[in-house]
């Protein structure tokens, strides 16, 4: 009897190890991933402020629909033309450092994961103001409250406009031919008592350089603008908004569809603007949650929808 109990121990402690030996965990997965028919892949299982959290289901299962919650924020999804099912949240720059639950509804199963999000140290930059633009009106003073009281009430509107869907079902793309980096995001830009932050990325371009949607979405504003100058925002859906400003021409107007890759406009030095350039936002705006993200590194998260 003793050595029939000792036996059946043993069978089971060398089926844990052929199991775990042979069907190794995923890293950064669960291994409820591997009993159930669905997968949960991640962009990322750290993140840092203004950083982007992009979380792909693949399944064999037919799901009406699936919610998830990160901390207290609901994050929507939607099912891509391959059946696999996405969904995009990040860290806004001011949110606070620490562990917030991931949380994705599969159904009858929960996936779970505690995702870090780190403190940012965001560089600090003169507020830069020409004689020529000061003779205009743009001063710091003048900057900062046309942003506040103009200019994003204005931008701010459309961001109401949400679309739970993705019109999009592949990677984001560079909204330039040429990536180059001549502002920062989330600088913190100063001049005597007006503090600024560049919730964007400012990338250099000659005047009139052609500019791409950087996925397919609906163009919800075109207008020039006092600080932003003419600016275009398209809506990609499930509340992710492209932003790019400054241009110098339009070549689609609001209620057009785009394309990636379409020529949306053509940059320019419109606004207030020391020299020719693009500057390129994202936004992710929900009825719960709006958050400012790091363009760049969002649109790196996004690469992994083409993984299998």
């Amino acid at each position: 009897m003793i050595l029939k109990i000792f036996l059946s121990f043993l069978l089971s402690i060398c089926f844990i190890f052929f199991i775990f030996y042979y069907f190794p965990v995923k890293e950064g997965a669960s291994l409820l991933e591997e009993i159930y028919p669905w997968q949960v892949f991640l962009s990322s299982n750290t993140l840092a402020q203004g950083d982007t959290l992009a979380i792909r289901i693949k399944t064999e299962k037919d799901f009406k629909e699936i919610t998830a919650t990160f901390g207290d924020e609901q994050v929507p999804f939607s099912k891509l033309q391959n059946s696999d099912w996405l969904g995009i949240t990040g860290a806004s720059v001011k949110k606070e450092p620490g562990k917030y639950k991931l949380s994705v509804n599969l159904g009858d199963e929960v996936f779970g994961k505690n995702i870090a999000v780190a403190e940012r140290n965001f560089p600090i930059t003169e507020l830069a103001v020409m004689k020529e633009l000061e003779e205009k009106g743009y001063t710091p003073s003048n900057i900062s409250q046309n942003i506040a009281q103009k200019d994003n009430v204005s931008i701010y509107d459309v961001f109401k406009i949400y679309t739970p869907t993705a019109f999009f079902n592949k990677p984001f793309i560079f909204p330039l031919k040429k990536i180059e980096v001549v502002g920062l995001f989330g600088s913190i830009r100063k001049s005597n008592d007006i503090t600024l932050q560049h919730l964007g990325v400012d990338l250099e371009a000659d005047e009139d350089t052609p500019v791409y949607a950087v996925n397919d979405g609906r163009v919800v504003f075109s207008e020039e603008l006092i600080d932003y100058g003419k600016t275009i925002i398209i809506d990609h859906g499930l509340g992710i908004y492209s932003l790019y400003l400054h241009l110098n021409k339009y070549k689609f107007t609001k209620g057009q569809n785009v394309k990636e890759g379409d020529v949306i406009g053509l940059s320019g030095n419109t606004g207030y603007s020391i020299a020719p350039h693009l500057h390129f936002s994202i936004k992710i705006s929900r009825p719960d949650v709006f958050l400012s993200i790091d363009p760049l590194k969002f649109l790196k998260s996004t690469q992994f929808m083409d993984n299998e």
